[in-house]
């Protein structure tokens, strides 16, 4: 947590990760942040198949559960929306609207407020109301390419002949659109503090997938035949590839400046290179020259002559054991007094010079854990708090228990 937000307050309203990631990189940030939970439901990512997720996004958070659909739990969150500088939802179509918790009813309430509605397709559009999961995001913004094999069936498209389990199949829209709303809620925040003005952020995940893609978006708009060219003449693409190192692992090696071509071909002895830029030929005198040392051997060498070459890893213990990303301390260990040590990825900037966090979030809460804490804030007493459990308000009833049920 680097504290960057610190003061900030923060009430998330939200199922699965569009809402929780954004509450999770604004917690990160050092907001604190409320997850405003349903009292019978909750945030299902608490389910056996998605824990270790709700671990990750919902650490640094604390949990109250009301019941919005009642007026009681409404009125209760009004009470905490007035302490609050910004609003988490990603909530599609008219369903806050229902509960009373529309942009213009809470801006009614408290003008200057920062409302985030994160949505996979946005909250405008033809698409506005569907319900959507990760993958549908980077479906949308064409992230994730397909083919139909022999046998019918479709799958991931995959440019060789080996399927690898990577990073990719972790969903890029709901990571792109929690960065953009994060950010864009930080933008807010400081025009506020500049005019006294609040802002209504209209998220799309998928918009966001697109957005992170600008520089292949701006090839395929702007230059298509620049773009073919460069896809037709990839066989013969030797100073921009990957090639295979002795120990079975990759390299993606980027000379394309003649200085650090020619610094390599003279640090493997192969000077008679220099004059050659690309083809098949080359690409398999290069292959055989890398193919003469291990990955590390050939990282170890582009830092001592500052070569434009990199690591290219294809499993998550090869990303766990590289020593840049263990440098700058990307992955991270906690431990949760319900589930035990779990690992996370940790914020990608380095504050202050500081690569160790300034604090340990907080375990993800279980569900309602901090709802009577947040609530004898309010000035609820003990028995107030008794009452608005045992009228469905902060509790629900043991048949309203719907994970337990498996109606999710």
């Amino acid at each position: 947590m680097s504290g960057l937000l610190s003061g900030v307050r923060v009430l998330e309203s939200s199922m699965l990760l569009n809402g929780a990631s954004t509450g999770m990189i604004l917690a990160d940030l050092g907001a604190e942040v409320t997850k405003v939970e349903d009292p019978s439901l909750g945030d299902y990512l608490r389910i056996d198949d998605t824990y270790h997720l709700h671990l990750h996004a919902n650490k640094g958070k604390r949990s109250v559960t009301l019941n919005l659909k009642l007026e009681a739990g409404r009125e209760i969150f009004y009470r905490l929306l007035a302490q609050a500088d910004v609003f988490v939802t990603n909530a599609v179509g008219n369903r806050n609207a229902k509960l009373g918790l529309s942009y213009d009813d809470l801006r009614a309430r408290k003008p200057d407020i920062i409302y985030c509605q994160n949505t996979g397709f946005g909250a405008t559009g033809p698409y506005a109301n569907l319900p959507v999961h990760g993958q549908m995001m980077d479906a949308l913004a064409g992230a994730t390419p397909v083919e139909t094999d022999a046998d019918g069936l479709v799958q991931p498209k995959c440019a060789g002949p080996r399927r690898v389990l990577t990073m990719s199949a972790a969903g890029e829209g709901t990571s792109a659109g929690a960065v953009q709303a994060a950010l864009h809620i930080a933008a807010a925040l400081y025009r506020r503090q500049v005019t006294g003005q609040g802002a209504y952020l209209d998220v799309s995940a998928a918009d966001a997938a697109v957005a992170s893609a600008w520089t292949a978006a701006s090839l395929l708009l702007n230059r298509p035949g620049l773009a073919e060219q460069r896809q037709a003449n990839f066989q013969n693409l030797a100073r921009y590839q990957w090639y295979e190192t002795s120990d079975g692992k990759f390299v993606l090696f980027c000379p394309e400046e003649n200085k650090f071509w020619h610094a390599f071909c003279a640090l493997v002895g192969r000077p008679d290179l220099t004059g050659r830029e690309q083809g098949v030929d080359l690409r398999q005198e290069i292959g055989a020259i890398f193919r003469g040392r291990t990955q590390r051997e050939w990282m170890a060498l582009a830092v001592e002559h500052r070569l434009p070459l990199g690591p290219a890893h294809l499993t998550i213990d090869e990303l766990g054991t590289d020593p840049q990303l263990r440098h700058r301390g990307v992955f991270r260990q906690a431990d949760h007094p319900a589930r035990g040590a779990y690992r996370y990825v940790a914020e990608p900037v380095v504050v202050d010079g500081h690569a160790e966090p300034a604090g340990e979030p907080s375990p993800a809460p279980e569900l309602g854990e901090h709802t009577d804490e947040v609530l004898s804030a309010l000035g609820f007493t003990a028995a107030e708090l008794g009452e608005l459990a045992a009228a469905g308000v902060t509790r629900a009833p043991a048949r309203e228990d719907y994970i337990s049920q498996g109606i999710y």
